[in-house]
């Protein structure tokens, strides 16, 4: 979503007018028309948005005065947008208006003798012209808000894909239908609020300096590449699987290094966002290791990078398939390319992993088996006895039990604490054995020897 944004302009010299532009297209969107922002290509005089068919420019200005002298030429005087509204920002739509009419009474609109028209032209932006500015900035209330609404939307499309994959594994493990409802929606909801933090985090960092030296930084690499017809080529899928839209030369080129740069930057921070439990857990609740975290870092970050390259390739190969149209083809590569690469680099870096570091719960299940063997010995238990404190005990050992275990500074004392007054309990319930008299045994070894001769 951040790539179909203007947000690398942000940081620019009135990148306040571009942020106006997306936020007053996100409102519209979400108030239900159907609305885009199409005038990324600069065409002269072209119009910045369409909303449900109408063609409109944005202009924001720190005047109500200057809005409007914006829209007109500067040497005929002549209104500049023909066909098109001009949208303003909201708290300037009473002055702009008044401006308005006055040049139609001047004849400067083409089209227009009317001075009451200057309401259907004037169209009130959703955003006032400060809120505009801190959009383009970063730390701020305004910035953020647009930032979480704009990840609000794209989460959407997350949480039902999401909910379909874990529903339909819990039932194939044969959860009941109760049991895989609540596994889905609790999956669904951190997948959602997990995207929905990154893409606010990434977004905010991508208004700095940071986000404009990543952008040069890219931006001269793809062009390199896309010197040669292949790179040209390949540039041109990406940016037509991402887009939803045909998209040709420099504007693909520049949308891939826009593409690339976000990405980079929110697959960066979605490793940051997917290890801070595991961090709070070595750091403070003391239930897992940092050779532990180590792991699941590594784990969790392969599956992020390789699910971004797998959606950028997917995008890119799906778009080559004209069966089912370049723009379907293209959205359905990116979502397999994602997921497929997502869970393979996941599965192999966790393969990998456990080749070289134990998990947590492996060490602590082997240093529990050995402490059962142990206490099983002195207490000379027999078969049967042993089996009926197993089943005891697999009852009890489950992930927050062996939570506990870890956090304790004496993992054999507490597990002594646990578990011995099973082996007690199984020891007062076996019956009492008397030894035998001594005419008893006399007459077991008179048998014993005449047995022998």
């Amino acid at each position: 979503m951040l790539e179909q944004t203007q947000i690398s302009r942000y940081p620019s010299p009135g990148g306040h007018g571009f942020a106006a532009e997306d936020a007053n297209n996100l409102n519209d969107k979400l108030r239900g028309k159907i609305a885009e922002v199409i005038g990324i290509s600069n065409e002269l005089n072209g119009p910045d948005r369409v909303v449900n068919g109408v063609f409109v420019q944005s202009k924001y200005y720190r005047r109500a005065y200057d809005t409007v002298a914006a829209a007109f030429d500067s040497s005929s005087g002549y209104y500049r947008y023909k066909g098109q509204a001009l949208e303003v920002p909201k708290d300037q739509w009473e002055d702009c208006v008044k401006f308005m009419r006055k040049r139609i009474e001047q004849g400067k609109v083409r089209g227009s003798k009317n001075p009451a028209d200057a309401e259907k032209i004037v169209r009130q932006g959703s955003v006032t012209y400060q809120q505009a500015r801190n959009i383009a900035r970063a730390g701020n209330i305004d910035s953020l808000i647009f930032d979480a609404k704009t990840q609000i939307v794209t989460s959407i499309s997350v949480f039902p894909i999401s909910f379909a994959v874990t529903f339909a594994h819990s039932r194939r493990r044969g959860e009941s239908l109760k049991d895989a409802t609540l596994a889905a929606l609790g999956c669904a909801v951190l997948s959602g609020s997990t995207m929905i933090l990154t893409g606010v985090v990434s977004a905010q960092l991508l208004r700095t300096g940071i986000g404009v030296f990543g952008a040069t930084s890219v931006r001269k690499g793809v062009s390199s590449i896309s010197r040669t017809s292949v790179g040209r080529e390949v540039a041109r899928r990406i940016a037509t699987g991402s887009l939803g839209k045909s998209v040709p030369g420099a504007a693909a080129v520049n949308h891939v290094s826009k593409l690339l740069r976000t990405n980079a930057i929110t697959a960066a921070i979605a490793a940051v966002v997917t290890s801070t439990p595991d961090f709070y857990r070595a750091a403070f609740k003391r239930s897992i290791s940092w050779q532990q975290f180590a792991k699941n870092t590594t784990i969790n970050a392969a599956g992020v990078v390789t699910g971004t390259a797998g959606w950028i390739g997917g995008a890119a190969v799906g778009s080559a398939f004209p069966g089912i149209g370049t723009v379907a083809g293209g959205l359905a590569g990116g979502i397999l390319g994602s997921l497929g690469a997502g869970i393979g680099g996941t599965t192999t870096a966790k393969f990998l992993a456990n080749k070289f570091v134990k998990d947590d719960s492996e060490h602590l299940i082997e240093l529990l088996q050995r402490e059962i063997e142990r206490l099983a010995s002195e207490y000379m238990l027999t078969e049967d006895e042993f089996e009926s404190i197993l089943k005891k005990i697999n009852e009890k050992v489950n992930p927050k039990w062996l939570c506990r275990m870890f956090k304790q500074k004496d993992q054999s004392t507490f597990l002594r604490v646990e578990f011995e007054h099973l082996f007690r309990e199984i020891v007062q319930k076996r019956p009492k054995i008397a030894l035998p008299s001594v005419e008893q045994l006399e007459r077991a070894i008179e048998d014993i020897r005449l047995g022998s001769t």
